[in-house]
């Protein structure tokens, strides 16, 4: 009776697993079946944070848990399945260069990503998924058209106006009898005395003259008119005016001085002599000028050439009077461009009222041009600078992006004109943090949305032995980087003695992970922290501490 009763008990117990491993198998094609179930529309799902992520039926992604949204019918994305595209290789998000003929892991720690055959068709194209669209912080604008402004702001220098400056000199050897102008800044009137000379070569023009008039000869007039010429000139040459020859010609007195006159009123701007102080010929005086209205002289880059032209209306401050503005016009654009700073000096006339403003003052210009047309214009910070080239960065959807050469125009207000490239309506990326200000790290932004094509050329070109090598070689650092990081995560019961091989009583152990222990330094291949260096006693402290075991 004994026997039966475990006789029955068996079979029972038989038939209860038979049954239910039956029930699971057929619950476990049912599922599949379902799994692998396609709606008739033919309608897919995908992850708005992982576009790559494609399945049949609604859910959730396994990658960041987001609820799948249904692909549109007639997209791209729902021209092809998950199934129907074929990768052809897999490449690291952060660095294109880096790439692998299988699913990983990249040297920065991230998912590698796939691309597909049809990615690849398109060139230049890329597609950077949403999760690093965000780690980029990858922002986007619409090209449109604006007007760009054409006002100017630069800087400014007041100086005396050129055709108003005046250099008296003499051109004849002597000494200063009498100076009539005693210090700078004095004002003069036109036809006012400025300085006597005394000189011993004027006196003897002078009796030159004398001499022709009394002069007697049997050759006739006409000797003596041509000597009498002659002598006049030189007193000429002399500067020596007119009507002072006239009178000497009358009075045949000679004049010990020559006294030299003011051309135009202004100011005395240097004074280079003193009175009885002897001169020689060629030597500058004085140094006048007319200060009732000054030219103010302004740099503008050549870029913004075209935004000025002569009568461009003008506003101008000054640092002494910030609530002052004067008004004027740009009167001359010099014709040369500075080789060093590639700037051109436009000219600007401003009437000085009461002396009130000092040549050599700084101003504050602002240079107001004709108003422009709207133009197609992208953001200063979206274009690349490579060399010759202008690129920009075009969104294509889905996550798509390709560069595109621009040519570009105008330039005001962090706003550049595109002449050819884009059109309006287009978007393009603008922030990202592989956009610095570093000419370097612009050219490797332009590499960041190239295609690998040279390195899936290269390694299409390989041979299956060569691609097999690689595989294999990858395979075996994988595993030693594995094992050797595994080495030092103890577990089980430590044997924290034997860890010393060195025998110097002192272990590396992880502050956070206590059962990673070594006798070298390093990093904790769990938390990647720096291992620190503890005594035997307090490694056993620790792992007590921490619930581990140990002898």
């Amino acid at each position: 009776m004994k026997n039966k009763i475990i006789i029955y008990s068996i079979l029972l117990l038989l038939g209860i697993v038979l049954g239910a491993g039956g029930y699971y198998l057929l619950g476990s094609n049912k599922s599949s079946e379902e799994h692998t179930h396609v709606d008739k529309d033919g309608q897919l799902y995908t992850c708005g944070m992982h576009p790559d992520i494609i399945e049949t039926e609604p859910g959730d992604c396994p990658i960041c848990g987001m609820k799948l949204n249904p692909i549109k019918s007639g997209s791209k994305s729902s021209a092809k399945s998950k199934g129907e595209r074929k990768i052809i290789y897999w490449r690291a998000p952060m660095n294109p260069n880096e790439v692998y003929d299988s699913p990983g892991k990249s040297q920065m720690g991230m998912d590698l990503v796939p691309v597909y055959e049809d990615e690849e068709g398109a060139s230049g194209v890329v597609t950077v998924d949403g999760s690093t669209q965000q780690s980029m912080n990858v922002k986007m604008e619409f090209v449109k058209k604006r007007e760009l402004s054409a006002t100017v702001y630069t800087n400014g220098t007041l100086e005396t106006d050129e055709r108003k400056e005046f250099a008296l000199t003499t051109k004849i050897n002597g000494w200063v009898e009498k100076l009539y102008v005693n210090y700078v800044g004095q004002k003069v009137s036109k036809g006012q005395k400025l300085v006597d000379i005394y000189s011993p070569e004027l006196v003897a023009a002078q009796q030159e003259v004398i001499t022709a008039l009394n002069y007697k000869s049997s050759v006739g007039i006409q000797a003596k008119n041509n000597m009498l010429n002659n002598a006049i000139k030189k007193l000429e040459l002399f500067d020596i005016t007119k009507g002072e020859i006239d009178k000497l010609i009358k009075t045949k007195k000679i004049k010990k001085y020559m006294t030299l006159y003011a051309p135009f009123s202004g100011t005395v701007l240097t004074k280079n002599i003193l009175e009885g102080e002897m001169i020689k010929a060629g030597k500058e005086i004085l140094k006048i000028s007319d200060l009732s209205k000054l030219w103010l002289k302004a740099d503008i880059y050549e870029s913004e050439l075209n935004k000025v032209k002569v009568g461009s209306n003008v506003e101008i401050s000054f640092s002494y009077r910030p609530d002052k503005i004067y008004n004027g016009k740009v009167t001359f654009i010099y014709p040369t461009v500075n080789s060093k700073t590639r700037t051109v000096t436009v000219r600007v006339d401003i009437v000085n009222t009461n002396n009130e403003l000092k040549p050599s003052m700084f101003a504050n210009v602002v240079i107001k041009g004709e108003r422009s047309k709207d133009y197609p214009t992208v953001p200063e910070t979206a274009v690349i600078r490579s060399g010759k080239e202008n690129r920009v960065i075009l969104s294509l959807g889905d996550g798509k992006f390709k560069p595109v050469d621009v040519k570009l125009g105008l330039y005001a207000n962090g706003y550049y004109q595109v002449l050819s490239g884009v059109k309006e309506g287009d978007a393009i990326v603008t922030s990202g943090q592989f956009m610095i200000d570093s000419e370097s790290s612009l050219r490797s932004a332009v590499k960041l949305f190239s295609t690998p094509k040279q390195e899936k050329t290269d390694s299409s070109k390989m041979n299956e032995e060569e691609m097999k090598n690689m595989e294999q070689n990858s395979v075996k650092r994988e595993e030693h980087n594995h094992k050797e990081a595994e080495s030092i995560v103890r577990s089980g019961i430590i044997n924290v003695k034997q860890i010393d091989k060195n025998n110097d009583g002192k272990i590396y152990e992880c502050p956070m992970d206590w059962n990673v222990l070594s006798d070298n330094d390093g990093r904790c291949p769990v938390c990647n922290m720096f291992l620190k260096e503890y005594t035997i006693d307090e490694v056993k402290a620790n792992l007590k501490q921490n619930g581990f075991e140990f002898k």
